[in-house]
């Protein structure tokens, strides 16, 4: 079983600094693994057995390379960097292509699996639309996930609750966040890494062309942005415990009706 896990780079403050075109500026940032992309990769590295392997991929800056030997370090088999000037400034659509292409230069995986957002886009759309390039199914929003008779089974979290699924592999599955707690790096690990390559990938080894990928491949364009406060809300103010109880037990009762 060959598993691939999408690993995003984030800001970890919301201090976050916008260009001319509205793009985030991570070069000065302090960046972190997205939580959601945590619980990806210890899902894979659960459902790894001796005969399995885990790779992770991230699309970012060159200095990611330091925190993916540290991803080896906690368990995964190989760590691909895919990383060019060219790729900057890439909306979903763009992104989605461009980690597609690598999926497909690295070989064909029987389970990809990432975290179902970003915390510093939200948008949700990349797992589906890197599915949708490979021309696999994807199963988005899952609570766990097992493998057995090459296919998957599924926790699939709705609003009314939970379903449970069985797709044939191949096939993209999205994380929801803090489902699965990633491990700390080991001693052994720690010194398995060292003797392990990031391996690097860009857009001449993709075969993408400048039109293709980064912001001139992306079909969002954003024209303005504008920061927004939630307001304070005017109402009566209760300072008795039982009283303040039942002014909220009505609010409440009133918005279900």
């Amino acid at each position: 079983m060959k598993i691939l896990v999408c690993m995003k780079a984030v800001p970890s403050t919301g201090q976050v600094q916008v260009d001319g075109q509205f793009r985030l500026q991570r070069d000065g940032a302090k960046l972190q693994w997205n939580i959601a992309d945590e619980a990806a990769l210890e899902a894979a590295l659960t459902l790894k057995s001796a005969e399995d392997t885990v790779t992770v991929l991230t699309m970012g800056p060159a200095k990611l390379e330091d925190p993916l030997r540290e991803l080896l370090a906690r368990g995964a088999d190989r760590a691909i960097l895919v990383s060019d000037p060219a790729f900057a400034g890439a909306d979903t659509v763009a992104t989605a292509g461009t980690i597609a292409k690598a999926a497909e230069f690295l070989g064909d995986f029987d389970l990809i699996l990432c975290g179902r957002r970003a915390i510093d886009g939200e948008t949700g759309q990349t797992p589906a639309m890197v599915a949708a390039a490979l021309g696999i199914p994807c199963i988005s929003n899952a609570e766990s996930v097992q493998l057995q008779n090459g296919a998957v089974f599924v926790a699939r979290r709705l609003e009314s609750g939970t379903v449970l699924l069985s797709v044939p592999c191949p096939v993209c599955v999205s994380m929801c966040e803090y489902t699965y707690t990633l491990r700390l790096p080991g001693i052994m690990g720690m010194r398995r890494a060292k003797s392990k390559t990031v391996e690097l990938l860009d857009s001449a080894a993709l075969g993408l062309s400048p039109q293709s990928c980064g912001l001139k491949g992306s079909l969002t364009k954003v024209i303005s942005m504008d920061s927004k406060f939630p307001g304070l809300r005017n109402g009566p103010k209760e300072t008795d415990l039982n009283a303040g109880t039942d002014a909220l037990l009505a609010m409440l009762q009133e918005v279900v009706k």
